[in-house]
């Protein structure tokens, strides 16, 4: 190495029962072109660098996604569901319009299942069959016991949007518009024992955009 290109540094050896010696650098003196070939070896090195990290950002989202949508989301379906569109009661405590209605909103593929978490739920899917916009639709999730009765009920909203027009977080805050459809999973981890992995699903109430 010249003295024009490489490390200019100061040290003391140490002991001489000691091999080792302490350098300190204090400056780094390259010609030009030699500067210019150890910069485009150096960012050709970033490349793959950059590759990995990419890849595990990629791979630490998706898995936190994957995560945050299995408190809603379930898999390993099992269990059997049934359907019902409107339940005998909700149609007096409303306007003739509304409960008319109802029936236009369809509850479809309802599965029970357990999550990523190993938490009991059910899952399903809304259409809004009809020709106008939903602004809020209630569903009643009905489990049932061995005689085919509830043992337990919980409502869920999959369409809410906000009653001060502030964004909400989440698809259920907008509009449910007509002929669209919209995917729902709600945990059932407060389900009590005798609960047979059957459901009923209901659609209890709805308001117009």
């Amino acid at each position: 190495m010249s003295p024009r290109d490489g490390l200019l540094a100061v040290g003391e050896p140490a002991a001489n029962d000691d091999p080792t010696v302490q350098v300190v650098v204090r400056d780094v003196r390259m010609r030009f072109g030699s500067m210019v070939i150890f910069m485009v070896k150096w960012a050709i090195a970033a490349i793959p660098a950059l590759v990995i990290l990419t890849f595990l950002f990629v791979a630490v989202s998706l898995f936190a996604t994957a995560l945050v949508g299995s408190m809603v989301g379930l898999s390993h379906i099992g269990g059997k569901a049934s359907t019902s569109s409107m339940p005998t009661g909700a149609a007096k405590s409303m306007d003739p319009a509304r409960a008319a209605y109802l029936e236009r909103v369809i509850v479809q593929n309802v599965r029970v299942g357990q999550s990523v978490l190993d938490e009991p739920g059910v899952w399903g899917e809304i259409k809004n069959a009809g020709d106008r916009a939903l602004k809020e639709v209630d569903i009643t999730i009905f489990c049932l016991g061995a005689d085919g009765k509830p043992v337990f009920e919980q409502k869920f909203y999959p369409v809410l949007v906000p009653a001060d027009g502030s964004l909400g977080l989440g698809d259920e805050s907008e509009p449910l518009k007509a002929g669209y459809s919209r995917k729902f999973g709600v945990k059932l981890d407060d389900a009590p024992s005798d609960w047979t992995k059957q459901v009923e699903v209901k659609v209890t109430d709805i308001e117009f955009q």
